[in-house]
């Protein structure tokens, strides 16, 4: 029969339906037992030979011919195709597939935004912007049309508040998959002491799909050799294109999962190294980073904290309240939510955008190729590498969508808009967004010294970090010195392309007093005094 001219390769593919390489076999969700692991998770198990079409599922003992498969992934077929081109105008192609939007039943306690505000705010105040962010991230699912990944990782000394906040969003089945060690190599194994045929069984990656991943401590890749964090990074980013991962190894071949692998990330770690931002410029960045700038507490805080209710019963009591919080909004929008995109107004839009530009200038990558600090003060550097913003662009106008939603909305607005100012600062490298905040705080202008005060450094490296700033096109020096005596410091000026940051506008979307311009008092004359 002609049928042979839609290829289930082909199939798969155009209508992303996840698969994976094993052998000839493709390997595939069954459509009979629909076999999941204990944590909801689905297992593929359903065989598809390539050459012939025919499938059998390897847990119970279903098997279909190539006419019967098609028919049960749900497509109408017309009969006495005379062309593979013929073959694929199929008028009705309908999938018999779970979506990407798992349906939950009602919870026995719904829970609002405001509400769950509160809880947080009533136990943890310091973790609520973050927790905030965490639940924007994980309501991009929900919105039919994002396929793009977002990973946030939550920076801070250690007893910052960094696991307690991503607990917030652990054991709730279906929605998220919460792990204390990973390595990128597990989202598509090849283990060699793992047979071909078991090894989809313990990958990650299909495991991950459609929920928030959940790792306690990032640190462990951060701080490995420069070669094994290259790998690492590599994968990371790939697999955060979500388009799925091929793999090839001498142990096992081919191995890969294709079509569309969409999830997210919250993640915990230490102040990122140096070296580590340089390394995750030259692969292009797929992570945000948010500095939690936890204060320290006092001693009369600390001792209140000793008498309160215990830090574990705080944190059930914040876990619950997510919970039930994901589960109102999962169960309210079931069927995903259509975003009309025309009704956010242009104006959020732009500022969308000029976020983005920010953030991929001051990550750019800066590779200085001779340094000489003795007579002309002088380096030498590379043209700066530095991203399109588009992707980033996407990536926030997302998180605010995810934001818009978890507030009740279907359109974003200014509240929506502290998330992304945010971290286009605290996604650059340490450094610069410690300088740029800086910056903010003091009308766009420094000195050296204000530099060298600022950043707690030496004169060379304040001089550096200004100059590093100049050449991605951030800020402008004046006032050039060779340190000769007599000679001015140098001053840095915030570019006028990025002077929005220092607006009553901006001031106000992050939560900050506007300042008021202090009016020059009129000095008495000598006219005046008699």
């Amino acid at each position: 029969m002609e049928l042979q001219n839609i290829t289930i390769k082909e199939y798969l593919n155009k209508h992303k339906i996840g698969y994976q390489m094993s052998g000839k076999d493709m390997v595939i969700w069954c459509p009979f037992c629909k076999e999941t692991d204990p944590l909801g998770n689905r297992i593929l198990t359903f065989h598809i030979n390539q050459d012939t079409g025919d499938g059998q599922c390897m847990k119970c003992p279903e098997k279909l011919d190539y006419q019967s498969l098609l028919k049960k992934l749900g497509v109408k077929l017309k009969l006495n195709y005379t062309s593979k081109k013929e073959a694929k105008k199929i008028e009705e192609k309908e999938i018999d597939k779970v979506g990407r939007i798992i349906k939950v039943d009602k919870p026995e306690r719904e829970v609002n935004f405001v509400e769950w505000q509160e809880t947080i705010k009533s136990n943890f105040p310091y973790l609520l912007f973050p927790a905030e962010l965490g639940l924007s991230i994980i309501a991009q699912i929900l919105i039919k049309e994002i396929t793009n990944p977002f990973s946030l990782v939550l920076v801070d000394v250690p007893s910052a508040g960094k696991t307690i906040t991503i607990n917030f969003f652990s054991e709730i089945d279906g929605l998220t998959y919460a792990t204390d060690k990973f390595t990128p190599a597990s989202f598509v194994s090849n283990a060699a002491n793992v047979k071909k045929e078991k090894l989809p069984d313990i990958d990650l990656l299909p495991r991950l799909k459609d929920k928030m991943f959940l790792i306690r401590d990032l640190s462990t890749i951060f701080s490995k050799r420069d070669e094994d964090l290259n790998e690492c990074l590599g994968l990371l980013t790939r697999v955060l294109d979500g388009e799925g991962l091929n793999a090839d190894t001498g142990v096992h071949g081919k191995r890969h999962y294709v079509g569309e692998y969409l999830f997210m990330i919250l993640a915990g770690s230490t102040p990122i190294p140096p070296r580590v931002w340089k390394m995750m410029g030259n692969l292009g960045s797929r992570l945000f980073f948010l500095n939690m700038n936890v204060k320290e507490k006092s001693e009369e805080e600390l001792a209140e904290q000793i008498t309160t209710l215990a830090y574990k019963e705080r944190e059930k009591i914040c876990r619950t309240a997510t919970k039930n919080f994901l589960y109102t909004l999962w169960y309210k929008y079931s069927d995903g939510v259509d975003w009309d995109k025309t009704q956010d107004k242009k104006e959020y839009k732009i500022i969308i955008g000029r976020c983005a530009r920010l953030l991929a200038k001051l990550r750019g990558v800066i590779n200085v190729w001779q340094e000489r600090w003795t007579d002309n003060k002088e380096y030498g550097y590379n043209p700066p590498t530095i991203e399109m913003p588009d992707r980033i662009n996407q990536l926030f106008y997302n998180l605010c969508r995810g934001h818009a939603l978890v507030s009740g909305r279907k359109q974003i607005n200014q509240d929506d808009l502290k998330l992304i100012v945010e971290l286009a600062v605290d996604s650059s490298p340490t450094t610069r967004a410690k300088l740029f905040r800086k910056l903010l705080e003091n009308e766009g202008v420094m000195k050296t010294n204000d530099v060298e005060t600022a950043l707690q450094c030496s004169k060379p490296t304040a001089l550096k970090e200004m100059e590093t700033l100049k050449i991605l096109g951030v800020c402008y020096i004046t006032q050039d010195s060779y340190g000769e005596v007599g000679e001015p410091e140098k001053t840095i000026h915030l570019s006028d392309d990025f002077k929005w940051f220092l607006t009553d506008e901006c001031r106000t979307i992050r939560g900050l007093p506007i300042i008021q311009k202090q009016e020059v008092e009129k000095q008495d004359t000598l006219a005046d005094l008699f």
